[in-house]
């Protein structure tokens, strides 16, 4: 007994550590190991759903004829001649499966087909090509009946034109007139026709007067038919065609299915549905004593050109002379999903573990949800890697294909960090943990205050506010540059004096740098015995907690910055103003909160502490900058000191009046951030400062909406452009593939739940907030676009101010405002009719970039609403403030030369 108990107790024993040492393991880690391995799962699921069998008859390999254009044609300079040599390897082969081919043009040596076919015991349909070049025509029919007559023994049939009617290439009396010539300079024994779609001879009859036999193409697939019901379908059409011309012979001239390409309305091309419908054909042709061609011998790349990229690939053999499929067994629709399923498995899993490890900790939703985003973007990037491995591709193909890539990437980077940020913010685990503390004493704080050109009223009440502080140890520097007009300074100078010697008011001219070369004045202006530096704007009316909620934060010898939100007393005085005030929460109650986790805010030019000796250490304001505060606290960030983010209104100041004011003040904001990115990069994307990877992180994909917006326009200019070549050059241009305009509609969709989904939550405002927000945010897409190729391309774009309490522009004033939106909507809207009207709704693709060009729609769409909105909100802010009469209200993109 005693080794049996022991043997228990060493079992126990191992189970405690087993247990003790799971117990060890993160929570967080048992929780990605879930998220990863439902996703991985989930894929490989995907994939294999794909693949079913298909179950066929099996074929002898024997058709009744066989339409033939020749193999190793993968070109159109390939079809300018075509050697006896090559026709005859091509006959040897196809005499294997076949008795009878048709051919469909007697140029560019097809002429010998007839002389070489006969060594093989082949019976030929001659075919003669009618096109809409007329004197081609003539030489081609003279030619055809010169074969014709010398190949007597060999030819049975002549077809002249083929779908000439169809594609209008020439009028029915012009074909009939040819059909006639051919008739009669022929044996009776030789048979004649023409060759059209089944719905072609029934809105045609008349063709039927010179023929001796009907062809008729039955091509369920180009009629959208699904291929299980192709079958159903063909025997109708064909009987109609025989109802139609009942004392003619019913010849099928083409009929089968292509094996790649897009889809056509609910015909999918594939490998598997080819199979399927040619060996289910042969067997229907067989009961029902058709006589028929199949389309055709060998795959065509050259017809890509006019048919799309499907038109290569209807051959029974590939363009080498290869066969496609068995002709008899089960059939599988993607034999090669275990390939699909394991590189879906590795890009999942390796992106998983890149992206949920360095995440913040979350619950389990937020993993889950996070996994599904890196599963969809790994389907994603697999079907793109399918959509290039097609077995013909072209040059156009290559480029577009290469275009599209970092295209597809950016899109998919873009709804990766998007998801992390909605994880992080509705099930983070971990907060960062502030340092408070209140100081024993009051330290000096010097609050500035820059003005340029501003309403004296709306500066006064600033002032007023800050009066009313609860502190008893601050300066307020006034600091005035710039401002021409001494009737819009002087009145606050006056008031500064009248308040006392707290209030020190400074007019400069001259002063260089924009707004940080006033800041700098103002730094060098400020009492020696402050320890830190505040900064407002000068419509900015703050709370009188403000600086003793603010200043415990500095407990921490790290902190060197600690930031409070920019919120508005007028953010409801009107719908425009409303949808102003939603857009600008969202960033301040999400993006902001989140980066504060990551010790990465973003520093704003009003509501910042800074302490002093820091702010001198570093340089101060960069003057080469247009968006200094940003800057100031990235080099803050880069010497290693940290900041901290209040979440909490402690000062309100006034939205733009007007649309105009409103995109001059994101224009600054993006041109800005691009300056930064290009003075930094080294800091930002080589790591060369104390900045950590979550601050590098944070910084850079803070950039991303505004630089997709940047990509948004050259998706929208390439839109526009491919849509005007698809309408006039149909035959050399066809829709771009599928992944490019899934990825814009995609990122669209993830942008806008993204919204729907944390704006309710966190700024509380629900779901008519979140919708404003996105309109507004929408609206200035095309104002960000152009920001960021400015400010990547140029460096010192004069700085553009804000006006406040602007008088509101009118709906012309407005429209004119956006006179490129305006334009771009309206080029949009013409390409969507254009596609409706050229490609209709049969072709998926075709309607995928319909979809993608609405979208690209509905920025432009949302900045005349906005526009309309701001032209017609006629109400003022509700707050006690009017511009001087003696003061003009600056105009929209007023340019300082100087600073303010």
């Amino acid at each position: 007994m005693f080794p049996l108990l022991r043997r228990d107790a060493g079992q126990a024993g191992v189970l405690t550590f087993m247990i003790f040492r799971l117990r060890r393991v993160s929570g967080g880690t048992v929780r990605i190991a879930i998220a990863l391995i439902l996703v991985v799962g989930a894929s490989a699921l995907f994939w294999a759903s794909r693949d079913y069998a298909v179950i066929a008859p099996d074929w002898d390999g024997q058709v009744r004829g066989i339409s033939y254009t020749p193999s190793h044609m993968f070109t159109q300079k390939d079809h300018e001649w075509t050697s006896p040599e090559q026709i005859d390897r091509d006959m040897a082969q196809i005499s294997q499966i076949t008795g009878h081919i048709r051919t469909y043009s007697v140029n560019n040596g097809l002429d010998r087909v007839p002389e070489i076919a006969r060594r093989y015991g082949l019976t030929v349909t001659l075919g003669i090509w009618i096109g809409p070049d007329l004197d081609m025509n003539e030489k081609e029919v003279e030619k055809g009946i010169r074969v014709a007559l010398a190949n007597r023994r060999v030819i049975d049939r002549v077809i002249v034109g083929n779908e000439a009617i169809q594609f209008g290439y020439v009028s029915v009396d012009q074909l009939n007139e040819y059909i006639k010539r051919v008739r009669d300079a022929l044996p009776n024994r030789i048979k004649v026709s023409t060759a059209e779609p089944w719905s072609a001879w029934l809105l045609n009859p008349e063709l039927g007067q010179n023929i001796d036999f009907v062809t008729v193409h039955l091509l369920p697939y180009w009629e959208g038919v699904p291929v299980r019901y192709a079958l159903k379908s063909l025997p109708k059409w064909y009987d109609l065609v025989q109802q139609e011309f009942p004392d003619k012979n019913i010849v099928i001239g083409e009929t089968g299915w292509p094996s790649q390409g897009r889809s056509h309305k609910l015909a999918e091309a594939s490998l598997a549905n080819q199979a399927y419908y040619i060996r289910n054909f042969v067997k229907l042709a067989l009961v029902k004593g058709y006589d028929y061609y199949i389309v055709e011998a060998y795959d065509q790349p050259a017809k890509a050109r006019d048919e799309g990229t499907v038109g290569a690939y209807w051959g029974l053999f590939d363009a080498s002379g290869d066969p496609k499929f068995a002709f008899t067994g089960m059939l599988r629709s993607f034999p090669q999903w275990r390939n699909y399923a394991l590189g879906g498995a590795i890009l999942s899993l390796l992106l998983g573990l890149l992206i949920l490890g360095q995440m913040p900790r979350v619950r389990q939703p937020g993993y889950l949800v996070m996994g599904g985003l890196v599963g969809l973007v790994s389907t994603g990037l697999l079907f793109l890697f399918d959509a290039g491995t097609l077995q013909y591709i072209d040059p156009r193909d290559i480029a577009m294909t290469l275009a599209m890539v970092p295209l597809v990437f950016f899109a998919a980077a873009i709804i990766l960090t998007e998801g992390v940020e909605l994880a992080a913010s509705l099930w983070r685990v971990e907060r960062r943990t502030m340092i408070s503390a209140i100081p024993e004493y009051s330290p000096r704080v010097s609050i500035h205050v820059p003005c340029y050109n501003e309403p004296p009223t709306m500066v006064i009440d600033t002032l007023d506010a800050l009066t009313r502080l609860d502190y008893d140890n601050f300066e307020v520097i006034v600091l005035d540059n710039n401002t021409r007009d001494p009737a819009v300074w002087q009145p606050v100078e006056a008031h500064c004096t009248m308040l006392g010697p707290v209030f020190r008011f400074f007019h400069f001219d001259e002063v260089r740098g924009f707004k940080a070369g006033a800041l700098n004045e103002a730094l060098r202006l400020t009492d020696a015995a402050a320890s830190y530096i505040a900064v407002i704007d000068s419509d900015y009316q703050v709370e009188p907690f403000w600086l003793r909620r603010v200043l415990p934060y500095f407990a921490s010898p790290d902190v060197a910055l600690v930031q409070g939100p920019q919120d508005y007393r007028d953010g409801h005085a009107s719908i425009f103003k409303s949808m102003c005030y939603e857009e600008y929460s969202g960033f301040f109650h999400i993006g902001m909160v989140e980066r504060n986790e990551h010790d990465a805010i973003i520093q704003h030019g009003t509501m910042t502490i800074v302490k002093k000796e820091v702010l001198e250490n570093v340089g101060g304001w960069s003057t080469w900058c247009i968006t200094e505060d940003t800057e100031l606290g990235l080099k803050l960030f880069e010497a290693g000191l940290g900041a901290a983010y209040i979440p909490e209104s402690m000062g309100k100041g006034l939205t733009p009046d007007t649309l105009a004011a409103f995109m001059s003040q994101r224009y600054r904001w993006v041109y800005g951030a691009m300056q930064i990115m290009k003075r930094h990069a080294g800091a930002i994307f080589l790591g060369r400062t104390k900045l950590t990877w979550a601050q590098r992180y944070q910084f850079f994909c803070g950039w991303l909406p505004w630089l997709s917006d940047g990509m948004g326009l050259i998706v929208t200019a390439f839109a526009l452009v491919w849509t005007f070549f698809m309408t006039v050059a149909p035959s050399f241009f066809e829709v771009p593939m599928e992944a490019l305009s899934a990825a814009a509609i995609a990122l669209f969709v993830a942008k806008s739940l993204k919204t729907l989904l944390l704006h309710p939550q966190k700024v509380g405002s629900g779901v008519a907030g979140a919708a404003s927000a996105s309109v507004a945010g929408l609206a200035l897409t095309h104002t960000v676009g152009k920001a960021v190729f400015a400010g990547i391309f140029t460096s010192k774009q004069p700085f553009l101010r804000t006006p406040k309490c602007e008088n509101p522009a009118d709906l012309g004033q407005a429209m004119r405002m956006i006179w490129q939106e305006i334009t771009l909507l309206t080029l949009c809207a013409i390409a969507i009719t254009a596609m409706l009207y050229e490609r209709g709704t049969d072709d998926p693709a075709a309607m995928l970039w319909t979809s993608m060009l609405a979208i690209q729609c509905l920025p432009y769409a949302a900045s005349f609403v906005t526009a309309a909105l701001s032209a017609l909100s006629n109400r003022r802010a509700s707050v006690s403030l009017a511009p001087l009469a003696s003061v003009p209200a600056p105009p929209r993109d007023r340019v300082l030369t100087k600073a303010a």
